[in-house]
């Protein structure tokens, strides 16, 4: 931690004496000052007792990039260095009192956490009505773009889209992996900008990523799933079998360009795939409203589909691509709507492709 309490006033370590009677801000415990040639200073708990709010090991990287992340966000107003929140038992890296505005929680995170703590300590902001950055260090910005930092870190900002917020110790600027997204081959993609000064990120960008389907790789991958047995594509290869379709072998009708939001799990195609599987398995030729509704729940799943992440939800997302898939099923002939649902016109066609 970089604050202490001494005599009952706060002080910084960078200020700080040795030998002095220095105090956890949070539990009120003792705590000593530590630094070196190479490292700067920082308070630390003399005697491992629990301490409700602070955490030990503090890396460099952290201590160096909670104050560089302050200088950074400085113009948005009054900023607070571990600011303490007794009500909510949590503590923010920096504090920043907007005028006019809801405050902002400055979250770095260097460390590993879990979906539950983010979303606790998350919760929590929002409990006070303050806006939490999570906004994360070299450890999640060598990662792989995926389903686990997207699920715990993913926020929607105006001019970015959903993106993913990195800070940069050694360059000193923030780096946005913005306009986060999902093929429909399941691909997640993403735009990557660096920013340098607290207006251009006010500003965000427009511009896109570009998204080029490699289909014929997703087939490889696919094929190699079905070898090594893989439990997702089975149950995906299991629901189109009874139908006597393959999984290597989709309509092209229900190919698209369409990017989602990153909840599709194995993509938007397969989705699709299995949800016509179903509704042309039917007994009947009327389809209600209900029973669609019902079946593109159940593809979802199937397809591993996330339901929620900490920040946004699949409730808007999956209503949408299933009218996009009935306004294309209607307009390929195959279903009609009619009064309380869909009528069956014909068959789709599966073939090798």
């Amino acid at each position: 931690m970089l604050i202490a309490l001494l005599k009952g006033k706060l002080i910084d370590a960078a200020y700080a004496e040795r030998r002095r009677d220095y105090l956890c801000p949070a539990c009120k415990q003792s705590v000593g000052l530590r630094h070196g040639r190479q490292v700067q200073p920082y308070f630390a708990h003399r005697a491992k007792e629990a301490c409700t709010v602070f955490s030990e090991g503090e890396t460099q990287e952290h201590l160096t990039g909670k104050r560089q992340l302050m200088a950074f966000f400085a113009p948005w107003g009054p900023i607070t260095l571990e600011k303490i929140l007794p009500e909510i038992q949590q503590r923010a890296d920096c504090w920043v009192e907007r005028t006019g505005k809801q405050p902002a929680a400055l979250e770095f995170q260097c460390s590993p956490i879990t979906t539950e703590q983010v979303t606790w300590r998350t919760d929590g902001y929002r409990e006070i009505s303050a806006y939490p950055f999570w906004i994360l260090g070299s450890r999640y910005g060598r990662q792989k773009l995926g389903w686990s930092l997207i699920e715990r870190f993913a926020t929607k900002l105006k001019g970015w889209g959903l993106c993913l917020l990195f800070w940069d110790v050694a360059r000193q600027e923030l780096r946005v992996d913005h306009h986060l997204a999902q093929d429909s081959l399941g691909v997640y993609v993403s735009k990557t900008t660096w920013v340098k000064t607290l207006a251009e990120f006010v500003a965000g960008s427009h511009v896109l990523p570009q998204v080029t389907l490699d289909y014929w790789g997703w087939r490889e991958r696919l094929a190699r799933d079905l070898r090594q047995k893989q439990s997702g594509v089975l149950d995906i290869q299991e629901v189109l079998y009874l139908a006597g379709h393959h999984v290597l072998s989709l309509p092209k009708f229900l190919h698209t360009k369409a990017t989602t939001l990153p909840l599709f799990g194995r993509g938007l195609l397969l989705w699709r795939a299995v949800l016509v599987t179903k509704l042309f398995a039917l007994p009947t030729d009327f389809i209600t409203t209900r029973v669609m509704n019902d079946l593109a729940g159940e593809s979802f799943t199937i397809v591993g589909g996330h339901p929620e992440a900490v920040w946004f939800t699949a409730e808007s997302v999956l209503p949408l691509a299933q009218a996009n898939l009935l306004a294309l099923l209607t307009t390929e002939g195959y279903l009609e709507a009619v009064t309380g649902g869909w009528r069956v016109c014909h068959q789709p066609k599966w073939h090798i492709n």
